[in-house]
């Protein structure tokens, strides 16, 4: 019983990084994304430094960090945390937030793909075929019901809000290179720099934000909205996430946390009262159908080994 509370825990985490996506786009349109991505990461980086400070007893545990660790990462992170506000800015009708919600859920996808390369993981071949998979739901996702018609086809591509999908590219491959950067650098070090980066995000961004004409429309909701952002999703939900992990049933929450796109996109969709078509469901279980097949790559080329 202990264990299936833990478990739910992790659920919880879950369904709470699911709303984030709705509550960014919220915020970057009311505050400006300079502004919303500024104010977010410095309440939420200032509690995450306070916790760490005070559960491991001083600055100590930062030393061991080498300078690459705070440089190439802490800089992934601003970069993360800009184009993360700034993607979801700049999307605006229904197919455009839905399709964008999916691309910022690649980074699972992305983060396997990379140890290759950067942690010398191996995969079996059938990896191409799995990031087709994962990529074709996007495609559908974006194109709806003009994927089978040629012309049309042709017309949604060279009209896209493409700079904004690009945007969400960045998101989702920063944080992959991040992930495994992270891994390479610190390996089992006990460093956790994410508050120092939220706090150099927010100064950096906050800096950006003084000289652009961001709409900074601070109402309650969006205070709120805020709030929940910076401490719920950046903090509360990083040490459930973790208790979950230790004391939960790992295996039942990492594979709930495949679903995250569909989750994501039922919760955005419910949130900023948009409709879920078809297209988008399907592009959703490509997408998670690419990242299990893509986790099967890797285990099944060890199993092998």
């Amino acid at each position: 019983m202990k264990s299936n509370k833990y478990t739910l825990l992790g659920i919880i985490t879950i369904i709470i990084w699911g709303t984030s996506a709705a509550f960014t786009k919220n915020l970057s349109s009311g505050l400006g994304p300079y502004t919303a991505a500024a104010v977010v990461n410095l309440i939420g980086g200032a509690v995450v430094v306070a916790q760490q400070l005070l559960a491991n007893g001083g600055t100590a545990q930062y030393k061991g960090a080498p300078p690459k660790y705070w440089i190439i990462c802490g800089s992934l992170f601003v970069i993360y945390t800009a184009a993360s506000y700034i993607s979801m800015e700049m999307v605006h009708t229904e197919a455009e937030i839905m399709t964008m919600v999916l691309i910022r859920f690649l980074w699972p996808l992305f983060t396997l793909v990379l140890t290759i390369p950067i942690l010398n993981k191996k995969a079996s071949p059938w990896l191409t075929a799995s990031v087709a998979v994962s990529l074709c739901g996007i495609i559908i996702a974006k194109m709806g019901g003009s994927i089978h018609n040629p012309q049309a086809f042709l017309r949604d591509i060279l009209s896209g809000n493409w700079m904004a999908y690009l945007m969400g590219f960045i998101v989702s491959l920063s944080w992959a290179f991040y992930t495994n950067l992270t891994k390479k650098y610190l390996g089992q070090k006990p460093v956790d720099g994410v508050g120092i980066y939220m706090i150099m995000s927010a100064l950096i961004l906050g800096g950006i934000s003084v000289f652009l004409p961001e709409p900074r429309n601070f109402t309650p909701r969006l205070v709120w909205e805020m709030l929940y952002q910076a401490i719920a999703v950046s903090c509360i939900a990083n040490v459930l996430w973790t208790i979950s992990i230790k004391k939960g049933n790992m295996l039942v929450v990492v594979l709930a946390s495949n679903f995250l796109p569909i989750i994501s996109t039922v919760i955005t969709a419910w949130m900023l009262g948009l409709s879920i078509t078809l297209p988008v469901i399907i592009g959703a279980l490509l997408v998670v159908a690419g990242t299990l097949w893509s986790k099967w790559c890797f285990a099944a080329k060890e199993k092998f080994r």
